[in-house]
This record gives C-alpha cells, structure tokens and sequence, in this order.
C-alpha cells in the first residue's frame, strides 16, 4: 500500500486521493524528486547499556555535501524539512524519505532482528493527511519506531490521539531530544512513548555535571514507572557511558559506540566497546544478582496470542495473578492482570466475548502498562518504581531492553527487609552513618577503579577528648550527631559516600569529581562546622574563644572552640600499586599538618 501511495505523491503524471477526505494527494514538483535522488540513509547503531547488543539502528539524513556544490540552499535536514514544510510538500517528502529509509533498511542482512528508528517532522503529527502516509510503515515486521522531534510545538489538540493511533497500528513512539525542545512532562505523561531519548545536552559532561545527573535521574525514574525505556543519546566518552548506565538508561547511542555510517551491509549483532566497557567495571554489581535470584520467570504472552488463551495461562488454582505480554521482539509491553478478566468469565456471555473474533482477537486492549526496571537498576530506584500508586501487582524486570522476569510485591518486600538487616547491621548506632565494612569496602572499589580520580577523605575532631570530659557525653553526642547531619547533607549533594569510622572520626569519599571544587566544599563543610559547634557554648566561652578543661596528663589549660580536621587522600586514574595500608598509613603520617593548618585540610598524593 505505501509504495503505491508514494508513487502517487511523487509522481506528476498520476493523480490520488489525498489523505483528507475529498481532496487530492499532493504532486511533488521535478525539483523535490531530484533533490530526494540526492539523500541517502546513513545508520546509527542503538546499543543496550548493560549487554551491548545492538536493539536497533536511527536511520539519519546524509547528501547535503551534494547538494550545496549544486547551489541548493538547503545544508541539513532541518533547513530541507523547513523548505519542503514552506512550499506545502511536507507530507509527501517526509513519506519519501520513508521510504528511501526502509529500502535501505531492508538491504542489511539481518534486519529482521533490529528496530529501525525514522524520524519525523513534529508538525506532522496530528495533522490531517498525515496518518495514511504513516500507517503503512507498519509492514513485514519491521519494528519502525517513529522519533518525534521536539524541534516544533507538541502541544497541539490532537497530537496525543495521533500518538495513540501510531502504537495502534503497530509502530513504536519515541521522543527525541526530550529537555531542549517544546515538549514537556505532561506529553511524556499523557502520551507515554515506547522510548525517551536523553538530547545530547543533558549526556555531554554529565560525570561532571551534578545539575544534570540530578535531572536524568529524575527522568529514568519516572519514566520507568510509567513503562518508558531511556535512550542516551549523544554519548561520546567513558564517562558518560558509566554514568548514564548507572542512572539506569536502557540504551545508548553516540560516537563512543559507532559514528552514522553508510557502509553497513547487516545489522551489527553486538558492540564490543559496550562490552569491554562492561568487563573493565569492576565495580560490584551484588544487587542486581540478588535481583536475577528473586524474580518469578513468568512465561510472556505474545501480545498477537488469541484472547482464548488467557484462559489457560490463569486455568490452575497456582498459576500467577498476572500473565506479562511481550511484542515480537520481547520487549515488555505491560501485564494482564487475572482480577481484570472476572468481567469476562463470571458474566453471562464472557467467555463468548473472549472467543469472538469481530471485537478483536488480540490480547493488545487488555493489557495494562505498568513499571519497568532494568535487572541492574539500584534497588532503591526499584522501591520508587514500586511506590507508584500503578505498581501494586509488581514490577517487571528486563534485561538488555528483553523481558527477564516478574518482581512480586511479596519478593520486593524480602528484598528490602534484607537489605535493612544488612544495613542495620553496619550502622553505626548513633548517627546511623555506614560503618567500618562499608567504609573498607567503598576504599576497595575505589582503588580498584582506576578509571577515574578518587578523593578519600578521613575527618576526626580537634581536642574532642577534653570537650567530651568537660561539658559530659550528651553534649559530645550532640556534637557528633550535629557533624554527622553536615555530612550526609554534603554527601547528598555531592555524590559523596559518608562514613562514621567510630567516635568522632569519620570518612568522606568521592568518585570522579574535580578535585579543586571537592577540596573546597570540604573546607567549607569544616568551616559551617565550626560555625554550628559555637552554638555548644555559653557566650563567655564564645566571647574568649575556647574554654578551661584538663588535658589527658590532668593538667588544666586553655581548649580552642571545637572543629574538625581533614586528611585528603587524592588519587589519580590509571595504574598504582596503592594498597588500603599505603592509604592508612599516608592518613596517619598528615593527621598532625591537618590539625594546624588554617584551612584544617591536608591532601596527600601517595606514589607520587
């Protein structure tokens, strides 16, 4: 159907109804045809984060080179798209170049196992005409999702029924360059696409960038709890690629993995640059194996299986209360939930609705789209999921963008009861900091991380032993307890990893951030410190700076007011040979320059 239509539109000498009732198809002139004989289709890989096989490939525009040594204006898609949306030619151009994209699509061995992500001009969506011209994308399987520019307003009347009617006939939704262009919170929400695409703003930097990681984070989250699957997009270093990972993006796309090329001839397999990102993480992944032990691996329903079959997946009294429905490519689509089938079977005529074949004999209208999470995800992202009023029933699980299995309520409820034991059980009693175990282990990963800068931080009071003899314990816990919320404040912000080695030592540790701007908000943290512990004191001592106590020999002398002091430990990215007792012993040998320099802050570099 659509190659006869395209014929129609590009073709002067033939004549067509247009897409609106009554009118006629548009005519492309010869000068439109000639400049589409001058396009082709160059394919950029979209990879999944965790496995690095290839999900698909982005079919982009290439040839303008061509065109400007004729003197045509146009230098980029855009500026071609706006020529051809000026001159009234849109649809039938946007539906040429289609066409141009699945032909070419078609040509790579393999193709049939891949998804083939089109774009399309945002001011065609919704509009009347658009529709016919787009619907016929959906042929031979070739799992088409449409990517929906934010470069033009999204928020016309109509645009999210026309959404809903692309998914209805089979084809994926994604939105491109989510952040930077029209579209909102409120499209993501009452469109719900099949993908998000992360525009390259928010991804270049973002190891860097706690604004942005902040505002990803936010995103993946929700859409994952409205079923929505994240694409990075744009990613051009290893750092970016590890962070959007660990904020838990599904797939990525970008320069690091592979530049748009027009030499393809199959769709690639797998990347082994994922791969080998992957293996060098040596970070422990202890989560996601406890997650892979606890999920019920529920056989999926393909979403075009015969409504009739509901019937014997919930027949026994033991078979599950919700039956996964997954596409062609087993990518999850959502649940059916037994509860919803008792309209059906304790009605008059339910099962004879379920038999008929004039309403539809798909399980698509039935399913209902809940929470996704990747079998990486944190598992405290998984509870946010979870916490959504739509997650009653559980969440689904997959991996590498496939269908992996199904989280019960009942095994997320284990999962988090032990790990509060866990955490219960390294805790230190007071400030309900981390202790010891995890403050080793963090110092473990971090020097066996060498791809990038550590900074470990140990901090312990100044004359915290006379204050404590002096004013009385309670008054050294408030103390304590006064730092201890400084610090997990700091670390909040910062990314940092807080400990509480015991006492009044505690431990600060930070991962891949710039060393000068970490330094100073320590500093500035030791500086508040100071600040908050005057509030421990009558305003004499205040007024005099420092108080009268007995020292550990039983003599009586002048205290100063209490602060903290800090040894910085500052670790290069590549080879060392740094052992944890190299770094204890570089900690110990500064503890006394740290207590009298005026900013009550030392950095050591061990090894060099």
């Amino acid at each position: 159907m659509m190659n006869g239509l395209l014929m129609r539109a590009l073709d002067p000498d033939e004549e067509g109804e247009d897409a609106a009732p009554g009118g006629r198809r548009p005519v492309l002139p010869a000068r439109w045809r000639h400049m589409l004989e001058l396009l082709e289709y160059a394919f950029q890989p979209v990879v999944q984060m965790r496995t690095g096989r290839c999900h698909g490939v982005e079919a982009l525009l290439r040839g303008f080179d061509r065109m400007s040594l004729l003197g045509i204006p146009y230098q980029n898609p855009h500026e071609f798209l706006d020529g051809a949306f000026a001159e009234g030619v849109l649809p039938a151009v946007e539906a040429a170049l289609h066409d141009k994209a699945v032909e070419a699509y078609r040509a790579l061995e393999g193709w049939r196992g891949g998804k083939l992500f089109l774009n399309i001009d945002a001011r065609l969506v919704g509009q009347p005409g658009s529709d016919a011209l787009l619907a016929g994308l959906h042929r031979d399987g070739l799992g088409i999702n449409l990517e929906i520019s934010e470069r033009s307003d999204l928020t016309a009347d109509g645009v999210e029924q026309a959404i809903e009617r692309y998914r209805a006939a089979g084809l994926g939704v994604a939105l491109d360059d989510f952040g930077v262009g029209y579209a909102g919170l409120r499209l993501l929400y009452e469109a719900k696409p099949d993908y998000v695409k992360i525009d390259r703003f928010f991804i270049a930097g973002i190891d860097r960038d706690m604004r942005k990681r902040a505002i990803a984070h936010s995103l993946v989250g929700y859409a994952h709890t409205l079923g929505i699957l994240i694409i990075a997009e744009g990613i051009e270093t290893e750092k970016e690629f590890y962070t959007c990972r660990d904020l838990g993006c599904d797939f990525a796309q970008g320069y690091l993995i592979c530049k748009p090329r027009l030499d393809f001839t199959e769709l690639p397999g797998r990347f082994s640059v994922v791969e080998d990102l992957n293996h060098r993480d040596r970070r422990q992944k202890t989560e996601a194996h406890r997650l892979s032990e606890v999920i019920e691996r529920l056989p999926p329903l393909p979403v075009d299986s015969r409504k009739t079959e509901l019937l014997d997946y919930f027949r026994d009294d033991d078979s599950p209360p919700v039956a996964p429905v997954v596409d062609g490519h087993r990518r999850p689509l959502g649940l059916i939930r037994e509860r919803d089938l008792k309209r059906f079977v304790y009605s008059r005529f339910g099962s004879e609705l379920l038999r008929n074949r004039g309403i539809g004999d798909t399980l698509k209208h039935l399913v209902y789209k809940g929470p996704v999470c990747d079998i990486s995800t944190p598992l405290d992202r998984v509870i946010e999921a979870f916490s959504a009023e739509e997650a009653a029933d559980g969440i689904i699980i997959i991996e590498g963008g496939e269908y992996a299995g199904f989280l019960s309520s009942a095994a997320l409820v284990r999962l988090v009861h032990e790990r509060n034991l866990a955490m219960a059980a390294d805790q230190n009693p007071l400030t309900r900091l981390p202790g010891n175990a995890a403050i080793v282990r963090h110092i473990e990963q971090a020097l066996q991380d060498r791809s990038c800068s550590h900074l470990l931080v140990y901090l312990d009071f100044d004359n915290f032993k006379p204050f404590n003899d002096h004013f009385g314990f309670r008054q050294g816990d408030r103390a304590i307890l006064m730092f201890a919320e400084r610090l997990k404040a700091w670390a909040a912000v910062g990314k940092g990893f807080a400990g509480h080695i015991g006492g009044d030592d505690f431990f600060l540790g930070v991962s891949d951030g710039d060393e000068a701007e970490v330094l100073g908000r320590v500093a500035e943290l030791l500086a508040l410190f100071r600040s908050d512990a005057e509030s421990l004191y009558d305003p004499k001592m205040r007024e005099e700076g420092g108080f009268l106590a007995k020292d550990r020999y039983g003599n009586t002398r002048r205290f100063p007011l209490l602060s903290v002091s800090g040894v910085a430990v500052s670790i290069a990215p590549g080879a060392h040979g740094l052992t944890p007792d190299v770094i204890n012993a570089a900690i110990a040998g500064c503890k006394c320059d740290a207590k009298t320099s005026p900013t009550k802050l030392c950095v050591v570099r061990p090894g060099e």
